[in-house]
């Protein structure tokens, strides 16, 4: 009962407090999330990735999280950008590349003669920034998808884009449980502090210990939770080999701003990906053209 309620719960409360979920249909927020992975891995600019990371967060705007959304989504992004950002400046091992200043020295014991040194590198933190936002557009699209698609809506476009029923209905099931989980763990951690138990403590041994007993019941509940869909699911007779000739009551139908909206994505992808070719071709030697010289300056400056 808990789990279904749970999901009741989370399916309510989206539908009350979004509003592009009436304006864009889920297959357009699939389509758009497919074209950005690919802008973000075909734009090198960190002006045209700060711009695509920009409509991202828009889309997440208008949709009206809640504050609670807003400070998870906030905590994505910190520990994602700094994570990639630390690792990329430590670890970048392009040329040429200029020190800003030193963690490990290579004279230290031990470590340093393992290690070479640690330091940090300027190169590596201009390209963790490029790589933490394209990561992150993708993220925030991917949040602005759940937090507005309803699942029974999700599994729906899905089917229709012809993705194997057998692989929609592990997304689907997969986002029930993100509910699921977050209500076990907040239980169990609140029963932890009724308990006595403080997580942040001095002794690291007792905390490690605390927080291990906490996963354990945590993964027990849902291997239970699985355990119960699959009976449910079994005595439903799915089965993955007729899940395609399913049929549903529902039906989803894109508006004309759907198409408008994909035909713009969908333009500026094809033309980015001219765009880089041509500047392949002339970068490589294999097809140049005076008249295209304001065209390459463009790519390499913008794109």
């Amino acid at each position: 009962m808990r789990h279904e309620g749970a999901i009741l719960v989370w399916e309510v409360d989206t539908k009350n407090r979004t509003m592009l979920n009436t304006k864009l249909e889920p297959r357009t927020k699939i389509l758009m999330m497919l074209i950005g992975g690919c802008l973000v891995i075909l734009l090198d600019s960190p002006t045209a990735l700060f711009v695509c990371f920009l409509g991202s967060l828009a889309l997440v705007t208008l949709s009206r999280p809640t504050w609670r959304q807003i400070g998870l989504l906030c905590a994505f992004l910190f520990f994602t950008t700094w994570g990639l950002i630390y690792s990329q400046a430590i670890f970048y091992n392009e040329f040429p590349r200029t020190v800003l200043f030193t963690l490990v020295p290579a004279e230290l014991p031990i470590i340093g003669p393992m290690t070479g040194g640690i330091r940090v590198y300027r190169e590596g933190l201009f390209h963790g920034i490029i790589q933490s936002l394209r990561f992150n557009t993708t993220l925030v699209i991917g949040c602005f998808i759940v937090w507005t698609t309803q699942p029974r809506d999700l599994l729906l476009a899905l089917a229709q884009l012809r993705v194997p029923a057998t692989l929609a209905f592990m997304v689907t099931t997969a986002l029930h449980f993100i509910p699921v989980i977050a209500n076990e763990a907040v239980a169990v951690f609140r029963s932890q502090r009724l308990r006595g138990f403080r997580y942040l403590r001095l002794n690291l041994l007792t905390t490690c210990r605390g927080v291990l007993n906490s996963f354990r019941p945590i993964l027990a509940g849902n291997i239970r939770h699985a355990t119960h869909l699959g009976e449910s699911v079994e005595s439903r007779g799915f089965s993955p080999e007729k899940a395609a000739q399913r049929s549903s009551l529902r039906a989803l139908k894109m508006s004309a701003w759907d198409f408008s909206l994909l035909t713009v994505l969908s333009a500026c992808l094809v033309s980015i990906v001219g765009l880089k070719l041509l500047y392949f071709c002339y970068a490589n030697g294999i097809y140049y053209a005076s008249w295209l010289r304001d065209i390459y300056t463009f790519t390499r400056e913008v794109l």
